[in-house]
């Protein structure tokens, strides 16, 4: 059996949290046996790999400099065949404490971090530290290339999700915001941060009601724009018609009831929260950005409009809304799309692929 250890930044329920968890839990067992270290904090992730029965190690860091954890971290790597790290400061951390262990080091790119180039030149100063990084999109190969990491070691594993946790139409959760079983409900789920594009979306929201006035819009997150989200909306004219649900723990009951399902992202990695309204059978209309396109194909399974393209989006909203033949057609051929393509043992079984080929290639 190949000892697995993954090392996270947190274990809070965030996007690349939950695929270390999935990843982590759903491995053959008889093939791998996985560990996971958690440089700061301990978030309710841990429980749940606990309860699994994977071990947990929490190295407190101060941040991914931190000696005493990385003297930590480095003492956990020995005897380990495989480091497998996820998000940018584990990443550093890993490759860093793994220095002449022997083991086989993998790191992962979960996100084109447009935002802080520096990170993508980091990424590629120290690509000789790693054997393979595993990116979640074609979008975020591409970036990570052109930042100098070598593309022969980047190799795309797109995020999977269960579609059974998220099939079926079900209205009930309109109920719960006070909004009839008739009236569209247009949805969003994310960070209120400038990467989801939100601004774009509430002013989207506006244009949609001032012709749909019987529209429900929501907003599902929480994140440093919410006041200025909030106020925004209030200047639109939107006052009832849309809902800030703060943070989410029901995504499944939300999605069910969702009639369009929007994402404004400027910049994204593989947003799991579109592979779920696929899996739930809304349809999205999404921005052409890293992962949407490996997703979805315009016209085919969702409609793709370019970021900051407020008309685009409004356009796709009301095509689903007037045209229900249509987006049922798209939501059908999504859902199947997310089952044959991007179902969670697919993404475990092409981890295990790569993990076979490294071990055979360092035997």
């Amino acid at each position: 059996m190949s000892r697995v250890l993954y090392v996270i930044t947190e274990l809070d329920v965030g996007g690349a949290e939950k695929a270390l968890a999935e990843l982590a839990t759903r491995l053959t067992r008889a093939a791998y046996g996985p560990e996971v270290a958690c440089l700061s904090g301990r978030g309710p992730l841990g429980v749940h790999l606990r309860e699994r029965g994977i071990p947990v190690h929490f190295l407190e860091a101060r941040g991914w400099w931190d000696a005493r954890a990385l003297w930590r971290l480095r003492r956990l790597i020995r005897g380990a065949d495989i480091v497998h790290s996820f998000l940018y400061h584990a990443n550093m951390a890993a490759r860093l404490a793994a220095i002449a262990s022997g083991a086989i080091v993998v790191g992962s790119a979960r996100v084109a971090e447009r935002s802080r180039p520096v990170r993508r030149r980091l990424e590629g100063l120290t690509h000789r530290l790693v054997d393979a990084e595993v990116c979640v999109s074609s979008g975020v190969r591409d970036y990570l290339a052109g930042g100098g990491f070598p593309r022969r070691k980047l190799v795309v594993i797109p995020n999977g999700v269960d579609v059974a946790r998220f099939a079926g139409r079900d209205p009930a959760f309109k109920a719960r915001l006070g909004i009839g079983p008739d009236a569209p409900l247009v949805a969003t789920i994310g960070r209120l941060h400038e990467q989801k594009g939100m601004g774009a979306f509430v002013r989207a929201a506006a244009s949609v009601h001032r012709s749909r006035p019987e529209c429900r819009f929501l907003i599902a997150g929480s994140g440093p724009l919410e006041g200025e989200l909030r106020a925004a909306a209030k200047a639109l004219g939107l006052g009832q018609s849309l809902t800030f649900l703060g943070p989410c723990d029901h995504v499944p009951a939300v999605l069910r009831a969702t009639d369009v399902f929007v994402l404004a992202s400027l910049w994204e990695g593989m947003p799991n929260v579109v592979l779920e309204a696929m899996a739930a059978g809304a349809p999205v209309v999404a921005t052409r950005v890293e992962g949407t396109v490996d997703l979805l194909e315009h016209n085919e399974t969702g409609l793709l409009v370019m970021p900051r393209d407020v008309p685009g989006l409004v356009s796709g909203i009301l095509r689903l809304i007037d045209e229900p033949a249509t987006a049922r057609r798209l939501a059908d051929a999504a859902q199947a799309r997310a089952r044959e393509h991007f179902s969670l043992d697919a993404m475990v079984r092409r981890h295990e692929a790569l993990y076979a080929e490294l071990l055979a290639r360092h035997s």
